[in-house]
């Protein structure tokens, strides 16, 4: 049995199919079981990674566990590693590639910091350090879409960024094979990029030339800010981009050596995530949305709505609910104690900007049935309101 936390970000989700696929028990520890979207054959627990208590309970009779803090903060870390420590015998800790091993840990930020932790502790362990992951460069995804120039501190940067599903290849071999316990792995892809060159690459996938907008520091400051980024990393951050416009990052081959095969390219990675850099039709909405219910992996059809989709449902409650995390909320309060074993869809039906479907839910045991019809409103490729209308009552 491996736990693995963070299972449904960008390398949790992957390490979960890499394990599944090596025949390995997986357990998840996430927030949100409901909205987890894992395969099946997941065992799924509800906790916070940040609280011990819940951490030691996802933890208890694993073998081993993949640990990622959330936080660029190390405060809390200490209980959580202990608690998680005293359970499993080998932990494989996604850490960073800044660490740097003639410095004391605690300059070398969270990710040094929770690497002294666990190496204090009496688990075994393993410190994957990757450098820049590729699915950061969704954030330019907005501007792309609406046709704006991408704006960027130090668009000639070298790069050498990672494709996510390397992390978790790697992630999965130390889980599976002790001989990797003690090793401190970095890993990069395989080439160097500047920051200029990656927009120019996702411009060649989409079909159009891109605009690079230069920001003075000034401006990338304000602007992260203002989208709530962390302070310290915002001023880390623009100073590391700064530094390899001249010094560009290098590139390590250890993701080659460890699995025998070539790292995967930024031009990869942008062609596997190439729908989400342009604007889909209402119908390419529509039918990614409605798959992602019927296959259960609702995580993929968030990925649909705008930051700020609205939701109006009169039988469930007044007035609107406004934004990913206020609507899901929602669902974890509707759907608590209830089990869902099949979702029957009727739909999608389609116009220009809109398109409706009808969910029929089942649930575990003798609950009856519950039958909705939604109405979704499309703009820009984002699904920016849904209207939900029950045929028979909602679950509460």
């Amino acid at each position: 049995m491996i736990l693995v936390t963070g299972a449904t970000g960008n390398v949790g989700r992957h390490v979960v199919d890499g394990l599944l696929a090596r025949g390995a028990d997986v357990r998840a520890l996430v927030r949100q079981p409901l909205l987890a979207g894992l395969p099946d054959g997941v065992e799924v627990v509800a906790g916070d990674i940040t609280e011990p208590e819940t951490v030691r309970k996802a933890a208890a009779g694993a073998e081993a566990a993949f640990l990622l803090w959330p936080s660029y903060s190390a405060d809390g870390a200490a209980p959580v590693v202990a608690a998680l420590t005293e359970q499993v015998a080998r932990v494989v800790y996604l850490s960073a590639l800044n660490v740097d091993d003639a410095q004391p840990a605690s300059l070398n930020g969270v990710w040094g910091q929770v690497e002294e932790l666990l190496a204090e502790s009496d688990a075994d362990w393993t410190f994957l350090r990757p450098g820049g992951f590729a699915t950061n460069t969704l954030e330019w995804a907005e501007e792309i879409r609406s046709g704006e120039p991408v704006a960027m501190p130090s668009p000639k940067a070298g790069r050498s960024l990672i494709h996510e599903r390397d992390i978790a290849d790697v992630a999965v071999l130390a889980l599976l094979d002790e001989s990797h316990s003690g090793k401190k792995y970095l890993l990069t892809g395989p080439e160097v990029l500047t920051q200029a060159e990656q927009v120019a690459a996702i411009g060649a996938a989409v079909g159009r030339e891109i605009q690079v907008e230069e920001q003075s520091a000034e401006q990338a400051r304000a602007a992260m800010l203002a989208a709530g980024a962390d302070p310290v990393f915002v001023e880390s951050g623009l100073r590391y981009w700064e530094s390899l416009v001249d010094s560009p990052e290098p590139v390590h081959s250890t993701y080659a050596e460890l699995t025998g095969r070539p790292g995967r390219t930024y031009q990869e990675w942008v062609d596997e995530h190439r729908d989400e850099f342009r604007v889909l039709s209402t119908q390419e909405v529509a039918a990614e949305f409605v798959e992602a219910f019927r296959t259960g992996e609702f995580a993929r059809g968030t990925k649909l709505q705008a930051a700020d989709v609205v939701r109006v449902s009169p039988s469930e409650y007044a007035g609107e609910l406004v934004g990913q995390v206020a609507i899901m909320e929602n669902a974890v309060r509707a759907l608590g104690g209830h089990q869902i074993t099949t979702v029957d869809i009727l739909g999608p039906l389609v116009s220009p900007n809109h398109f409706a479907a009808r969910f029929t839910f089942h649930f575990a045991g003798e609950e009856p049935e519950t039958t909705k019809l939604s109405l979704y409103t499309v703009t820009k490729g984002k699904i920016t309101r849904e209207e939900v209308f029950y045929y028979t009552e909602p679950v509460n």
